[in-house]
């Protein structure tokens, strides 16, 4: 698996170093020109769109018969989704660092004052947000060719979407009562305790995203 994160690593540095740099200059290009941009907005954008790179080594696997090559290696079906979910986790983190630091740049040059603790906390939720972003892409882009994937996406985030409209439209009709008893719950866990169901479900659904590829792994013809 060592060997696996090494190609990925190199992978990264050769394809994402390219990408990186125009994120991280694009979101600051919008922070500066518009004031409405906010820092947190440079952090997320950075985090969760670096992190779905992670989907796109697949491709690169695929490639010229390459899953027949590693299989010929001593490497596992197991070790492989293994390989790919580590990879996805540390680049999320990796991300985040990176989105930290050019948000913490916007956030002095616009002369904004915010506390470290509401930076820091606030900005952690998207790590959630990567991470379930990932558990998404990831047992898709195993069951299905580029192309395919690239459609299954469109139509996964569309239905999320749908459920968040319909969700929300839905909300209007629910007695008074009970939105103040969900609101009261949720100022009762406090922003720390916010952050730790939101980490808690992004963890519950890579664990059940990890379970998929396994599955989808093991069944899958080279």
């Amino acid at each position: 698996m060592k060997g696996l994160l090494i190609k990925d690593i190199r992978l990264m540095k050769s394809q994402g170093a390219v990408l990186l740099a125009i994120l991280i200059l694009a979101a600051l290009f919008l922070g500066v020109v518009s004031s409405d941009v906010e820092p947190f907005f440079v952090v997320a954008y950075v985090t969760i769109f670096l992190s779905i790179f992670v989907a796109s080594t697949i491709s690169y696997d695929e490639y010229d018969n390459g899953y027949l090559f590693l299989m010929t290696l001593p490497v596992t079906r197991k070790n492989y989704v293994n390989e790919k979910y580590i990879f996805g986790v540390l680049i999320s983190i990796f991300a985040w660092c990176v989105g930290m630091a050019a948000g913490t740049a916007l956030m002095i040059a616009q002369g904004a004052k915010t506390g470290a603790g509401e930076w820091i906390g606030g900005n952690l939720m998207y790590i959630c947000i990567a991470w379930v972003f990932m558990s998404i892409m990831m047992p898709l882009r195993l069951r299905f060719d580029s192309e395919k994937a690239r459609y299954a996406n469109i139509i996964m985030f569309a239905l999320i979407a749908a459920v968040a409209y319909g969700v929300s439209k839905i909300s209007q009709y629910v007695p008074e009562n009970i939105l103040r008893n969900v609101s009261a719950f949720f100022n009762t866990l406090g922003n720390n305790g916010i952050l730790a169901l939101c980490a808690g479900i992004a963890v519950a659904a890579l664990l059940i995203s990890y379970i998929c590829s396994r599955h989808i792994m093991a069944k899958k013809d080279f």
